[in-house]
């Protein structure tokens, strides 16, 4: 009988190891690719850092806007190192949150503690991609106060918060060709957003094209090349984020 039963656990045992590695393989996040490598580097003008939680882009000279971005699922956030590394070029201290389990939507209150530990930080805006942008509309809508504005690439909120966002500026920029946040999913949840919201669709462009990480399942097939869709998200994201005071 005691045979049985330690044979039993040793099995049981094994299930459970099995089941971690199962997990863990399908919790694998799509790795960072470049030019997205090569700016988790410092510059001349832009200090790298990171820790358990954050990757940090500090600006040379002291910054009083900050830019919060939320990876989409299962991204390494390091895939979307080449936007906030050009932006914190642009005297933007930004700031990429590393979620649970690749998850933004396990912790929407992550961009809070950034947020408390920079007071000389006097403008912010949440940034998200796919469900990074669900999340960080989450946080918007509930900090309306500390907030100043909101990014979404290829994305939109998971219910309205048109109501909660009426001082709060809104950028969605999405892809034509976006197989996973399609054009016609963009312009359907057009409501649950401020009415003043700038939209603006990068033509040719595909879900994938938001971070460095190749090519994700189920996307589109593009239209123009990847550089050419990094530069359009690139000058439309700073320009927003320089209007923000």
């Amino acid at each position: 009988m005691h045979k049985i039963f330690r044979n039993a656990g040793r099995i049981g045992l094994i299930l459970i190891v099995l089941a971690l590695a199962y997990l863990l393989y399908y919790f694998k996040p799509l790795p960072a690719t470049e030019p997205a490598l090569a700016a988790m580097h410092s510059s001349t003008g832009v200090t790298v850092s990171t820790d358990s939680n954050t990757i940090t882009f500090q600006p040379a000279k002291q910054a009083t806007t900050g830019y919060i971005f939320y990876p989409g699922a299962l991204v390494d956030p390091d895939a979307y190192a080449y936007y906030m590394h050009n932006l914190a070029e642009h005297q933007i201290a930004t700031f990429i949150v590393k979620m649970p389990f690749g998850f933004a939507l396990f912790d929407n209150e992550r961009a809070a503690s950034i947020i408390a530990a920079h007071p000389e930080i006097k403008h912010w805006v949440l940034g998200g991609h796919s469900l990074g942008g669900v999340s960080a509309s989450i946080f918007t809508a509930e900090h309306a106060n500390q907030v100043q504005g909101l990014v979404l690439y290829a994305s939109y909120p998971a219910s309205n918060i048109s109501q909660q966002l009426p001082h709060t500026r809104v950028l969605s920029i999405s892809g034509s060709q976006d197989g996973l946040a399609t054009p016609a999913k963009i312009k359907v949840n057009k409501p649950l957003l401020p009415a003043n919201t700038q939209y603006v669709v990068i033509q040719g462009s595909i879900h994938s094209y938001f971070g460095e990480y190749g090519h994700q399942s189920g996307d589109g097939d593009p239209k123009i090349s990847r550089d050419d869709a990094r530069t359009q998200i690139l000058n439309h994201t700073l320009s927003f984020l320089q209007q923000i005071q």
